[in-house]
């Protein structure tokens, strides 16, 4: 499967009377839409409901897909030099013996793998807004679609009619409520915890590892030398409050059948570190496009970090969202575009991450066994390739 854009550009483009677009949700994907908007000459206005921008836990991988079109746009350079390159992303079983390697090499040359902490992407694209108005501790009480345009009232009680509305605001997205109804999320069958560990005596510099238990599993995402961005997942029922207010002893106890670099990184947590805990869930949302509103990123098609690609797949959203705008009074047309080039795209990603997780969440011993023998004589080659056709342009 291709991934778009490789030779489509946000180019400046003048209408007669530039689209005014409401951005909600101040996260990768709806900054991204924003500065690749301002590149457009549109008219932006943002609004987030945090009262201020403050640091998020945990680190993120831009695969180079994403990287790929930061390149394009000049705005990699300033990414790289806080972030820490990936050349490679090793399968292991729960005592680190690889099962399979995916070597990033061969893709230099048409873009880095690379992972950094979230703070610093989000400060990175927050300074490269210009012209967008920013509206913090602000939402909305209601959007409808009213003739040619989205009438919206904010949380403050000011109305303002838009060309455009795009839901950026993330998996539990309120666009999504407002305009689509309530829906559930499918929860994945199992949740996980985040967290950074620094100051690691072994060091973690150009690898990410990702090791397979009975019914768990366990993450590592260098961010540094020292310093790495870890997951764990279990399975486990939704809202496991045992799991969501765990204590550090009893987290370390989950996973003491996890041999490797895990007991070393497990030693350095003490209580009181901050561990960021989630259900994992998929939005099975066959349709995100009504009118003149329309979602983008996880308000969309969240979906299990399995593959890494919720940050990719939210600047290649707001890439081709931008490219497909032209006027005004072709909104609604274009938007339907958007959705119907996109969404086929976006399904087939979260299917297949969704299949990962269920694979690496397997819990009978025998099928886990059954499952690192099959993974282990799978020709390295074949999963090259499969990755290679999710993250490359043909």
């Amino acid at each position: 499967m291709a991934v778009y854009y490789k030779s489509r550009r946000v180019m400046p483009f003048m209408n007669l009377k530039p689209l005014h677009i409401l951005v909600v949700g101040g996260g990768i994907a709806g900054i991204m839409l924003a500065l690749l908007s301002e590149r457009r000459a549109f008219k932006v206005t943002l609004i987030e409901k945090s009262k201020e921008w403050r640091p998020v836990v945990g680190a993120i991988t831009l695969t180079l897909n994403g990287v790929r079109l930061l390149k394009e746009i000049g705005l990699f350079p300033a990414i790289e030099a806080r972030s820490n390159e990936i050349r490679n992303i090793n399968i292991a079983d729960e005592q680190g013996e690889i099962l399979s390697s995916f070597n990033l090499d061969g893709y230099a040359d048409y873009a880095k793998t690379v992972t950094i902490l979230r703070h610093d992407l989000h400060n990175i694209l927050l300074s490269h807004l210009h012209t967008t108005a920013v509206h913090l501790d602000t939402t909305f009480s209601s959007i409808e679609n009213d003739d040619n345009k989205v009438k919206v009232t904010l949380s403050n009680g000011h109305q303002q009619y838009y060309d455009a509305v795009v839901g950026c605001d993330g998996i539990n997205s309120t666009v999504r409520k407002a305009v689509f109804g309530k829906r559930s999320n499918k929860y994945a069958g199992y949740s996980s915890w985040r967290f950074i560990a620094n100051n690691l005596p072994q060091p973690h510099s150009d690898t990410i590892t990702e090791m397979w238990g009975n019914g768990k599993r366990f993450g590592i995402v260098p961010v540094s030398e020292n310093s790495v961005h870890c997951f764990a997942s279990v399975n486990t029922t939704k809202n496991y409050v045992a799991y969501s207010n765990i204590s550090i002893a009893a987290f370390k106890n989950l996973f003491t059948d996890f041999g490797g670099p895990v007991p070393g990184i497990m030693a350095s947590l003490e209580e009181g570190h901050e561990l960021m805990y989630n259900d994992l869930e998929d939005v099975p949302l066959q349709k995100y496009h009504k009118g003149r509103v329309i979602l983008m990123g996880d308000a969309a098609h969240g979906m299990t970090p399995n593959l890494t690609q919720g940050a990719a797949l939210a600047i290649e959203d707001a890439f081709l969202l931008v490219n497909k705008l032209t006027h005004t009074s072709k909104v609604e047309k274009d938007l339907a575009a958007f959705h119907l080039e996109r969404s086929k795209r976006v399904f087939a990603v979260q299917r297949k991450s969704n299949l990962l997780g269920r694979i690496g969440q397997l819990k009978t011993p025998a099928l886990c066994g059954l499952r690192n023998f099959c993974w282990k004589n799978i020709p390295d080659k074949w999963i090259q390739n499969d990755l290679k056709n999710l993250l490359v342009s043909r």
